[in-house]
Parts: C-alpha cells; sequence; structure tokens
C-alpha cells in the first residue's frame, strides 16, 4: 500500500495544473531561490489543507455550497490576477541576482490555498491509504511527511531545472513565449477552477 501511495502522489503532483505551472514561471523569471521559497508558500498551504481535511472540516467545506463557492471564486479571482500580471510583466527576464523577490512564499501558498480541489482531493486521497482497522494516528504519522516530502523533492527538481533553463529563455522569441504561455497558462486554470462544481 505504501508503494501505491508514492506512486499516486508523484501522478498526481506532476500532472499540469496552476501550483507547478506558477512554480515554473517564478523559477525561470526569479531563479531557483525563488522557486523554492514557492515550494515552501506550497508546503505551508499542504500543512494547513490537510490539517483541516484531518480534523474533519473538509467535509464540512465540501458540503457546504456557500463556502466551497467563496474559496472557488477566490481562487479563480487569483489565478485571473496573476494571469494579468504576466500579460503586463516586461518581455525580459532579468538575469541579475540582486534583483527584488516578488513574495514567491505568498504566491504558493495562495495558489494552493485557493484551489477549490485541493481540500476535496485531501478527504478523499488519505482514506483510502489508511487501513482503518489499524493505528489510523501511526499510519498518518508515517503518510503526512512522506506526501509532504515528495511534494518538496518534486517541486525542488522543478525549481532547479527551471531556474538553469533561464539562459534558454533570453532571446526575444523565448521571451514572447514565456510571457503569453504563462499568463494562458494562468487563465485557462481560472476558467478550468471556475467550471468546477461541489461533489
Amino acid at each position: 500500500m505504501l508503494i501505491g501511495f508514492i506512486i499516486a502522489v508523484i501522478l498526481i503532483t506532476i500532472v499540469p495544473g496552476p501550483s507547478i505551472l506558477l512554480l515554473l514561471v517564478v523559477s525561470l523569471r526569479q531563479g531557483t531561490m525563488a522557486g523554492l521559497r514557492y515550494t515552501l508558500g506550497v508546503l505551508a498551504a499542504d500543512a494547513v489543507l490537510l490539517t483541516v481535511s484531518l480534523l474533519g472540516l473538509g467535509a464540512v467545506l465540501q458540503g457546504s455550497a456557500m463556502l466551497f463557492n467563496i474559496v472557488k471564486w477566490a481562487g479563480v479571482a487569483y489565478l485571473i490576477y496573476l494571469g494579468i500580471k504576466q500579460l503586463r510583466a516586461p518581455n525580459e527576464i532579468k538575469l541579475e541576482t540582486n534583483q527584488k523577490v516578488q513574495a514567491p512564499f505568498t504566491q504558493g501558498f495562495a495558489i494552493t490555498a485557493l484551489n477549490p480541489k485541493a481540500i476535496g482531493f485531501f478527504v478523499a486521497f488519505f482514506p483510502q491509504f489508511i487501513d482503518h482497522r489499524g493505528d489510523v494516528l501511526a499510519q498518518l504519522m508515517v503518510l503526512v511527511p512522506l506526501f509532504m516530502s515528495l511534494v518538496f523533492v518534486i517541486f525542488a527538481i522543478c525549481a532547479f531545472l527551471a531556474g538553469y533553463s533561464r539562459l534558454l529563455f533570453e532571446n526575444h522569441a523565448g521571451q514572447i513565449t514565456l510571457k503569453y504561455g504563462a499568463a494562458t497558462g494562468l487563465l485557462g486554470s481560472s476558467l478550468a477552477d471556475a467550471l468546477v462544481q461541489k461533489a
């Protein structure tokens, strides 16, 4: 069961979505360290959502149409804001190491915490890998740190690869591709989240 859990987490984490898309944008524009700070923001949000879910509040949120829609539309608005911000960003990717970092931790936390599918995911995902005939707390003490570690490793690898790929986007075509590709992805994610319905 543990192997199945590891495989499931890896597959779910590498599936393209707003969190990993913004990670690539942050790492390309601001460097690997900014990508790692963004990753810590994602993990902090995951920890909050996991806690909320395990306390049973996730089921409450899933069951309340009003609360679900508040989180959903806040997340949609944030993705639209990020997409517009990309469209308004300069084409040039500044490669100076002392450039001002645009709060990557906050971006990582917000884009994860405001994902309308996240709490539903945690509510539905973890019970599948828990043997309720055994010590549930002991199993969670293994699964939760393992989940967080796997997400960190995968996001860190992406941050390093994107950070060291910045030179590929120095030319004008690369800069335009990054700018409009990121904006399209974020705005597309906002549309996808807007279509999510409460289960």
